[in-house]
């Protein structure tokens, strides 16, 4: 019975560290910016709500080093106060949402396209990016797209 006893507890032991190696990722991402693939080491969600809307700034850094190697990305969603989550579709024109991508000393703001939230609870939310446009503005004609999602626990603000 002992051996029984030490062959389960043996097997267990093993079973439970090989999980915990394939949960040591919060999360998933499968972002592309113009085709080239933005896996951020980084990921928060901020809650920020007024007197007449509820609303979440994401916050996903690539780089974490230093600010001349900075390259992150953070939008930010708006919905109303009856809604139970942040859960839906939001445009990326300025009401429901805004946001912009960083890459050292280049900044493109969105300006078009959806962002797709699906509030998990818990910090944890999949989000999808439709064709999300960006520019740097000032009559620049340099336009990135962002596609692909993320899906996961995103850490949470202090």
């Amino acid at each position: 019975m002992k051996r029984v006893l030490f062959a389960f507890i043996a097997l267990s032991t093993i079973l439970i560290g090989c999980s915990s190696d394939s949960d040591s990722k919060s999360f998933e991402s499968t972002i592309k910016i113009d085709g080239v693939s933005f896996l951020p080491k980084e990921i928060t969600a901020y809650p920020l709500n007024s007197s007449f809307e509820k609303s979440l700034i994401f916050v996903l850094k690539k780089n974490l080093d230093t600010p001349m190697d900075l390259d992150e990305m953070v939008f930010r969603i708006n919905y109303p106060l009856t809604q139970a989550d942040a859960s839906g579709t939001y445009l990326m024109t300025g009401m429901q949402g805004t946001g912009n991508y960083t890459k050292a000393n280049n900044s493109y703001l969105f300006f078009n396209g959806n962002i797709v939230v699906e509030d998990l609870g818990n910090n944890k939310f999949n989000i999808s990016f439709q064709n999300v446009k960006g520019s740097e503005g000032n009559g620049s004609t340099t336009v990135i797209t962002v596609t692909g999602s993320i899906s996961g626990k995103f850490q949470e603000s202090n």
